[in-house]
């Protein structure tokens, strides 16, 4: 009876997708609600998928946290372009028409982001501080030295003085690291909160929704 539910369960599902690859990446990995994650393949590239068994979900704190570590997870082990959270398709024909549409705009991404990762630096300064942008051009020439792209994020707030997203080669992490420490040494009238890395969301502009 269990087995007969899983077949129904799986003629039903729809396609949740986590990030796009390059063909014949054996992960071996669990998606969300504990589904194998799957290749769907299109020429020289590969959508990575579960099932899921709504079209147009509504995640929770607790699969939105889980996607992310899919995506972490599956960065370790391959390129990835990542997909938004809740990119769902309701089949198979439609995903590959979207990824022949996107074919060329998907292969100059996996091509720009090969190897590399994304990492987050945000600088506050104190607010009694009168810190011009001196400080800030300073801070950045050394670390888009060490970076193939840099993109600048929100300034949420007026204590904030820089807030980018750098796109680093897997193999200079450890130096952009050290230059992070070197500019917060320099710097201590300023909180420097450094993150990832992540799979480089900031620097993949293509829009692939599920339907």
């Amino acid at each position: 009876m269990e087995k007969e539910q899983e077949e129904i369960e799986e003629e039903n599902g729809y396609l949740y997708v986590y990030g796009i690859t390059n063909k014949n990446v054996k992960l071996e990995m669990k998606g969300l609600k504990d589904r194998p994650i799957k290749e769907i393949n299109f020429k020289d590239i590969s959508a990575l998928t579960s099932l899921y068994p709504t079209l147009h979900p509504m995640l929770e704190e607790e699969e939105a946290m889980q996607h992310a570590n899919i995506l972490k997870e599956i960065a370790k082990k391959t390129t990835v372009i990542p997909m938004s959270l809740g990119t769902v398709f309701k089949d198979q024909e439609i995903l590959e028409i979207i990824l022949s549409k996107s074919y060329k705009a998907i292969k100059e991404t996996i091509a720009l982001i090969d190897n590399k990762i994304e990492l987050g630096v945000k600088i506050i300064k104190n607010q009694l501080d009168d810190i011009d942008n001196g400080i800030a051009l300073e801070i950045l020439e050394p670390l888009n030295k060490l970076s193939v792209k840099s993109v600048k994020g929100d300034n949420f707030s007026d204590r904030l003085l820089l807030n980018h997203s750098f796109l680093v080669e897997k193999n200079k992490f450890s130096k952009f690291s050290d230059k992070i420490a070197e500019l917060e040494n320099k710097h201590k009238n300023l909180k420097f909160i450094y993150t990832g890395p992540w799979p480089p969301h900031s620097f993949v502009n293509i829009k692939i929704s599920g339907s």
